[in-house]
């Protein structure tokens, strides 16, 4: 117990705010991860549904999954509650837990980088190093689902990577971390393929084009900090940017290092052991 609370002050004592950034969403572009490392009890590769959300100079990528899994479980809730006859409620939130629970904000003018991560119901941002990929632009080519790209290659996290960008798409961003090329990543895969970002599709994104089940800041009986519980599932700073089409950092952070969140982390792991 000591050291969990010795790691939580280490975190609360070198937290600030960071300066807030608001960029509306241009557009949406879906991906699927697949690590052959990482395999279900079958033995099949996991894979995971990701979004990433693009802006004129920023960018968020997070679990696709998560984002669905926050919203079945918010109307199977509801559901739930309007009807009369259910006296107990049972819900199974492993789609929700087993999903990537990072968000990832770039924005690669300022290059300035940053990962948010829940931690015991508590956010924790990070500013990240810049990647600084050394790419290497060749001039293979290759087309998917119609999008015309070119073909990188460079070293990120101590593999070798190719990445597929499409130059008429002139977002310096991609999945994951894999930026700073002239054009949206469409796909990106290390050199044996053990690790893969295949393309699933973009879209503009539209005002309104989704919307929440009920919105309970939008009451009569709405208050200041009210917060809808599917904002919660999925994160404030993913709903802002699925639901208001705005990239903007969570404010109700805890800044910290990856070191001393690793070290959190430890901490709450003896503590269940």
């Amino acid at each position: 117990m000591k050291s969990i609370i010795l790691s939580l002050l280490i975190l609360i004592l070198i937290n600030s705010a960071f300066a807030q950034k608001a960029t509306p969403v241009i557009a949406r572009v879906t991906y699927v991860y697949a690590n052959r490392n990482d395999t279900l009890k079958n033995g099949k590769t996991k894979t995971e549904n990701m979004m990433l959300f693009l802006g004129k100079d920023a960018s968020l990528y997070v679990s696709y999954s998560k984002i669905r899994a926050a919203i079945n479980l918010d109307q199977k809730v509801r559901s739930m509650m309007n009807n009369t006859h259910k006296t107990t409620i049972s819900l199974d939130v492993s789609a929700l837990d087993q999903a990537n629970q990072a968000s990832y904000f770039a924005y690669p003018a300022e290059n300035k980088y940053y990962t948010k991560e829940t931690v015991d119901a508590q956010d924790y941002l990070i500013e990240e190093p810049d990647p600084n990929i050394k790419w290497k632009i060749t001039k293979d080519t290759l087309s998917f689902s119609g999008i015309n790209c070119q073909k990188a290659i460079g070293s990120f996290e101590n593999k070798n990577w190719i990445a597929w960008f499409a130059p008429s798409l002139p977002f310096s961003s991609g999945p994951y971390k894999f930026h700073n090329l002239p054009g949206l990543v469409i796909e990106a895969y290390d050199e044996d393929k053990s690790i893969s970002y295949s393309f699933g599709g973009i879209d503009n994104a539209k005002e309104n084009a989704v919307k929440r089940l009920v919105d309970v800041t939008k009451k009569m009986t709405a208050e200041p900090g009210d917060v809808n519980p599917v904002d919660l599932m999925m994160g404030t700073d993913v709903a802002n940017a699925y639901f208001e089409n705005i990239i903007k950092l969570p404010y109700s952070t805890v800044k910290t290092t990856k070191e001393n969140l690793i070290k959190f982390k430890s901490s709450l792991k003896e503590a269940e052991n």
